[in-house]
């Protein structure tokens, strides 16, 4: 079903180095980190970190699900 272990490869490490670089780390200080506030400046940078990671991880399927669709269309000839 799939043409090329390279979108599978893409797919999945997209995802991972978004959740290993950006998402788990915020969310684990953000879990962690009981004595401070969610109003200091070190859990807000975090919570932007998180939402930053998402953002990207959004960003980043969408483009390559695009691309699939793009390709599979040039494929069939349109």
């Amino acid at each position: 079903f799939v043409p090329s272990i390279r979108n599978i490869f893409g797919f999945i490490g997209a995802s991972a180095a978004v959740m290993l670089i950006f998402i788990l780390p915020s969310a684990f200080y953000l879990r962690l980190v009981k004595k401070e506030s969610m109003k200091s400046m070190q859990k807000i940078g975090a919570l932007m970190f998180l939402i930053l990671g998402f953002a990207v991880m959004f960003v980043c399927m969408t483009l390559i699900i695009y691309d699939w669709i793009v390709n599979s269309m040039k494929d069939q000839g349109h």
